[in-house]
């Protein structure tokens, strides 16, 4: 009687929910009745998620293989993969930076277990890259000169007592404006846990600044000037380089490594950075603490990334962040920060040295004190 077509359909029928009330009520009283239809029951049952599991990998396995193939796309258009991704951008967004660091059958397992390993291992990458041979550039300092007017609250003109005035210990590092009306873009690392954090140059004595949003991932952070009375950084004449830079590109940086700005020249020699991260380049350009979150800029004078540290082991190798990711980050954020980035090309064809000229007022000395 089990093994007729007819109970089998039934069987079938009731393992996938599809008996009405009545046939249901039935279906029960007999299977309680019957031990041979309990077995061919539960046996069916096996079956049926047997092969649920087996859906279950092949779709898990085909959603990779779209994504390993949008990985595939030429590195100058981000968007087609995105796009792939939308409906996951919480979490493929971070596993796409580092796609390329591992293999189908490892991603399968971080998927699989993305709750509790995916979140750790991103938010720990930065503390994974002070260690060893990485070096963050964020310039410590005891004490600042006492031609920087008073940045502790309470502290007053030093002339009046002719003595040194005490500051607190701090950090310095580089930044650079990131829209006319105040948005400055430096390293997460170099304004962690800070309480106070000013912003100054040649043409900028001192501004104050507050956090705004950060990307610990990507190791960076968007400031904004607080003072009442700022008006206008004026027309940013840079704009972001949105194609990856190849080997032997010439680039240049401008940064605080020191109390007055300092320029440096070199070139791409690689499109990864430290340990193979692909959101970095690695720059033949010798930097120093206080050059974190200072700009890397090609000839042209487009922003082709953010300095973030460099090989202890290996004279002259530094690395940036590539600033097409800078970029993808910050278009998230300009709707809920009302900002607007820059798409201009004034400095194209311009010697250096004008170049130069025209970029300073807009690269600072970013202070902090915690």
């Amino acid at each position: 009687m089990i093994s007729n077509r007819e109970t089998e359909e039934l069987i079938e029928r009731y393992c996938t929910h599809q008996l009405t009330a009545e046939e249901l009520r039935i279906f029960e009283q007999w299977l309680e009745s019957d031990p041979l239809l309990f077995e061919a029951v539960k046996d069916h049952q096996v079956v049926l998620n047997a092969f649920e599991l087996i859906k279950h990998r092949i779709d898990l396995k085909k959603q990779m293989s779209v994504i390993h193939d949008a990985m595939e796309v030429s590195n100058s258009d981000f968007k087609a993969p995105l796009k792939v991704v939308e409906k996951e951008a919480s979490v493929i967004r971070k596993f796409y930076r580092r796609y390329r660091l591992i293999s189908i059958a490892a991603a399968v397992s971080i998927v699989a277990v993305a709750g509790t390993l995916l979140t750790g291992a991103l938010t720990g990458l930065f503390s994974t890259r002070q260690q060893g041979a990485y070096q963050a550039l964020r310039l410590e300092v005891e004490r600042l000169k006492r031609s920087q007017k008073a940045i502790i609250s309470g502290i007053r003109d030093a002339k009046e007592t002719q003595e040194e005035p005490e500051v607190a210990s701090g950090f310095i590092g580089s930044g650079l404006a990131l829209s006319s009306d105040g948005y400055i873009l430096t390293s997460y690392h170099v304004i962690k846990d800070a309480k106070k954090i000013y912003i100054s140059n040649n043409k900028y004595e001192q501004l104050s600044v507050e956090e705004v949003f950060t990307d610990i991932d990507l190791d960076i952070a968007v400031l904004k000037v607080k003072e009442a009375d700022f008006k206008s950084f004026g027309s940013i004449p840079y704009s972001f380089k949105t194609a990856l830079a190849d080997p032997g590109e010439k680039v240049f940086t401008l940064g605080y490594p020191r109390q007055e700005v300092v320029y440096n020249e070199g070139s791409v020699s690689s499109c990864s950075g430290f340990e193979g991260d692909t959101m970095s380049y690695q720059i033949s350009i010798p930097v120093n603490p206080g050059n974190s979150g200072g700009p890397l800029f090609d000839n042209q004078a487009n922003l082709v990334g953010l300095i973030s540290g460099r090989n202890t082991g290996a004279e002259g190798a530094s690395f940036a962040i590539q600033s097409q990711y800078i970029l993808d980050y910050l278009k998230t954020q300009q709707q809920g920060n009302k900002f607007s980035l820059s798409t201009s090309r004034n400095l194209k064809g311009l010697e250096r040295p004008l170049q130069i000229r025209k970029l300073k007022d807009f690269i600072f000395m970013v202070k902090v004190f915690n």
